[in-house]
């Protein structure tokens, strides 16, 4: 069995991982290169395969807050490996009217990123002040991506 602190730290690295993908993909969008969006789409969505593996580890530790809080990602993963892979659909980034679908994928990326955040203040209140770091970071590069589609759009 894996020392508990030691599976602590591959998630706080893979959120890290998670967050620092995040940032490429909304600066790429913001400079509109689409092929290299589609070229990220497939190691992004493998992600579910080390958090899925720490899960199970923390399930075999039987560490509750650790499964909840974890949980949120996973199916975010999931979502995204079938949304954006699996369905094969172009993704439409500013439909003038949202499909269920593109709502959904967004609270769950909301929710599976707090909950990446709640399990770093699990360990401690600095891997959670990190990973919220990183996620403002990540909101910060979303919204350069759109302010950067908006300027598109006016011209």
């Amino acid at each position: 069995m894996m020392d508990g602190g030691l599976i602590d730290s591959l998630v706080v690295f893979f959120a890290v991982a998670y967050y620092a993908f995040l940032v490429i993909v909304y600066l790429v969008r913001a400079h509109n290169l689409s092929d290299i969006e589609l070229k990220m789409a497939l190691p992004f969505s493998a992600q579910v395969i080390p958090f899925s593996i720490l899960w199970v580890l923390n399930i075999l530790k039987g560490d509750t807050g650790r499964i909840i809080s974890m949980t949120p990602i996973i199916v975010y993963l999931l979502y995204d490996l079938w949304y954006r892979l699996i369905t094969r659909k172009k993704p439409l980034h500013h439909p003038d009217r949202w499909p269920k679908e593109l709502a959904l994928y967004l609270l769950l990326l909301m929710v599976g990123s707090i909950g990446l955040n709640w399990y770093g203040y699990l360990i401690s209140e600095f891997y959670g002040m990190m990973l919220v770091a990183a996620f403002f970071v990540m909101l910060s590069s979303f919204g350069y991506y759109q302010y950067r589609y908006r300027k598109r759009k006016k011209r």
